[in-house]
C-alpha cells in the first residue's frame, strides 16, 4: 500500500471517526438538551400548577365572600320589610284601638281590666291606678285607689301598681308584646 493509499485510508478513518464523534456528540447534546428542556418544562408546569390554585383559592375566597355578602343582603332586607310590615301594623293596630276607647264597650272593658289586674295583687292597699288623661275622664275608679294620669301614647288600659308590685296591662305594652315580643323588646 502507497503513502497516498495509506494517507487516504487514514483520512477516511479519521473522518470516520470525526463522523462517529459528530454523531456521538450530537446524540449527546441532544440528550443534554432534551433533559434541560424536559427539566424546564416540569418547573414550568409546576409554577403553572401552583399559580393556577393560587388564583382557584383566591376566587373561591371571592366567590364565598360575595355569597355572604348576597346572604347578609338578602337577610337584611328580609329584616327590614319584616320590621316596616310590623311597624306598618302597629300603627294601624294604634288607630283602630284608639278608636275602639271611644265606645261604651271599651268603657265595660276597663273596669273588667281593673278587676283582673287587682286579682293579681295580695295587698291591695296603697293602689295607684295610672290611667290616660282620656280615661280618667271616663271612669271612676278613685274607690280603688290613687289615680295617676299617663301618657296617652298608652292608648288605653291601666297600669295598676303598689309597695311590691307593678302590673302593666295597657293597650300599647300588650300591642308591643305581640308584635316585638316581650318588654326587653320593646324599646321600638
Amino acid at each position: 500500500m502507497s503513502i497516498d493509499e495509506k494517507l487516504k485510508k487514514f483520512q477516511d478513518t479519521c473522518l470516520e471517526i470525526s463522523e462517529n464523534d459528530k454523531k456521538n456528540l450530537q446524540a449527546e447534546l441532544d440528550t443534554k438538551a432534551k433533559s434541560k428542556i424536559e427539566k424546564e418544562l416540569s418547573i414550568f408546569e409546576q409554577k403553572l400548577e401552583t399559580k393556577f390554585e393560587k388564583e382557584k383559592i383566591q376566587l373561591e375566597k371571592e366567590y364565598n365572600k360575595k355569597i355572604i355578602h348576597i346572604e347578609f343582603n338578602a337577610k337584611k332586607q328580609l329584616l327590614d320589610e319584616e320590621a316596616q310590615e310590623k311597624q306598618q301594623l302597629f300603627k294601624e293596630c294604634v288607630r283602630k284601638l284608639e278608636d275602639y276607647t271611644s265606645t261604651e264597650e271599651y268603657i265595660h272593658l276597663l273596669g273588667q281590666i281593673l278587676e283582673n289586674t287587682m286579682s293579681y295583687l295580695e295587698n291591695r292597699s296603697n293602689i295607684t291606678i295610672c290611667l290616660t288623661n282620656r280615661d280618667a275622664q271616663k271612669v271612676d275608679f278613685k274607690n280603688y285607689g290613687n289615680i295617676e294620669i299617663i301618657e296617652d301614647a298608652y292608648i288605653g288600659g291601666l297600669i295598676l301598681k303598689n309597695e311590691n308590685m307593678l302590673i302593666d296591662n295597657t293597650f300599647l305594652t300588650n300591642l308591643k308584646e305581640k308584635l316585638y315580643g316581650t318588654k326587653e323588646n320593646n324599646e321600638n
